[in-house]
């Protein structure tokens, strides 16, 4: 477990990556918004909050009322931030804008932070059909659960208490246990709601509480075994606790190019035997080593071979054929990617690379995860290589490429957007295309 101050990075928020995010879920979510506000004007960025739905009025922050542009850039300008929305002066709440006014607000600030749906102050909710209420645009979404729910009774710590009794099939006088949280805000119709689509993130609050700090770190271990990262902590004393600061957050697929036609090599030199083993299992043995390690991925093997093929399926493998094998490696990688277009990022490797290693693999993922880029590759010297993890925001341009080339052009093209893991050995990066390449 690592401890951290920091709410972002705490719940590994990329402020460049992440520019519109919603909070949803039980009490808590405005001091999150604020909190994090606080953080990212601390790193430069200017902030705007607002509401989908409703929200209380805090008449000391500075306010710019129904949208007013020329209010929002003097906020931004003198304060760093701004609230903005309508406001109630009956209930002393702001309110909603249309979405499109939502779009507009995106582009006067760095950063835009929305409350997506209400709880009542309530620890714990179960959104009803018309909620949470996310803009298309937004790429983040949090789940906020307060801790002070676990051993209570339904009845009293949730909000629309029969909602939540339902979804979980429990009494509503039955208590509130851990497994009932993790199961709230792992599930896509609880707090992942509307998330399917975008990244996603839990934040457990309120473990200031005696023994809540040992029950979230239980709850993040169950929602981790279920590709959902949290993090824990009070936002009223601004300690944050997270299980791993590598935790895998998105579902990655590890894609193995194995249906290449060995022109130069003579002969299939997949097949070639490396110390006893084939070349393309070598490859497979070390991607299989290193998904076990990375977690909330799956492998599928792109090939035409029968043998590769049947031993594939020996080992519970998914495998794809690649019909038109004589396109090149565009063609395998897109047969590939096809299969994957519902994953959050997708890793390449080739398999006539025996000497890459299941730690170089598990690094690039650790490397993607960290730095929040939208690719990632290896890189030794001035080459860059193979293994290269490509989010979804770059499949369409994937699916584009033509002939034998892969996604190094894209690559090249966004060279901002790229974490680079630099390989010692650079015999781990080298492909076999000719026998002599094995001496």
């Amino acid at each position: 477990m690592i401890q951290k101050d920091s709410l972002l990075t705490s719940l590994m928020i990329s402020q460049e990556k992440y520019r519109s995010i919603a909070v949803v879920g039980g009490g808590g979510k405005t001091s999150l918004i604020f909190r994090l506000c606080k953080e990212l004007i601390s790193t430069g960025k200017k902030v705007i909050v607002t509401t989908t739905t409703h929200m209380a009025y805090e008449p000391d922050r500075p306010f710019a009322e129904n949208g007013n542009t020329d209010k929002i850039l003097q906020n931004l300008e003198f304060y760093n931030y701004t609230v903005t929305a309508g406001l109630e002066q009956k209930n002393g709440k702001i309110c909603s804008f249309p979405e499109e006014k939502l779009s507009e607000l995106r582009e006067l600030a760095d950063v835009l932070l929305i409350e997506a749906d209400g709880a009542k102050c309530l620890p714990l909710k179960v959104p009803g059909e018309w909620e949470p209420v996310i803009p298309e645009f937004v790429e983040l979404v949090i789940g906020v659960v307060g801790l002070d729910a676990l051993g209570q009774p339904i009845n009293t710590v949730c909000h629309r208490p029969e909602r939540v009794a339902d979804f979980l099939g429990k009494d509503i006088n039955a208590v509130v246990e851990a497994e009932d949280i993790a199961k709230i805000a792992a599930s896509g119709n609880g707090l992942k709601k509307c998330a399917e689509r975008r990244a996603y993130r839990v934040l457990l609050n309120k473990t200031d509480i005696p023994g809540k700090s040992e029950a979230a770190e239980q709850i993040a271990e169950k929602l981790k075994k279920t590709g959902v990262y949290a993090a824990w902590g009070s936002l009223q004393n601004e300690k944050y606790g997270s299980l791993c600061a590598h935790a895998t957050t998105e579902k990655i697929v590890l894609i193995m190019l194995a249906a290449g036609n060995s022109c130069r090599f003579g002969a299939n030199k997949l097949m070639h035997e490396i110390n006893g083993m084939p070349m393309y299992l070598r490859t497979l043995e070390n991607l299989r080593k290193a998904g076990a390690e990375i977690g909330n991925c799956k492998i599928i093997i792109v090939t035409q071979y029968e043998e590769i093929i049947a031993r594939a399926k020996e080992l519970g493998i998914e495998v794809r054929i690649n019909p038109q094998p004589e396109r090149g490696i565009s063609s395998s990688m897109q047969t590939g990617l096809a299969a994957a277009v519902e994953s959050d990022a997708c890793l390449f490797c080739v398999a006539d690379q025996p000497w890459l290693t299941s730690e170089t693999i598990v690094k690039l993922v650790h490397k993607f995860q960290s730095e929040q880029k939208g690719m990632a590759c290896t890189v030794h010297g001035e080459k860059t290589g193979n293994p290269c993890i490509f989010s979804q925001k770059y499949y369409q341009e994937l699916m584009e490429i033509t002939g034998d080339r892969g996604g190094k052009q894209i690559i090249k093209k966004y060279p901002e957007d790229v974490a680079y893991l630099f390989v010692g050995d650079a015999r781990e990066l080298q492909d076999v295309d000719v026998p002599d390449a094995l001496l």
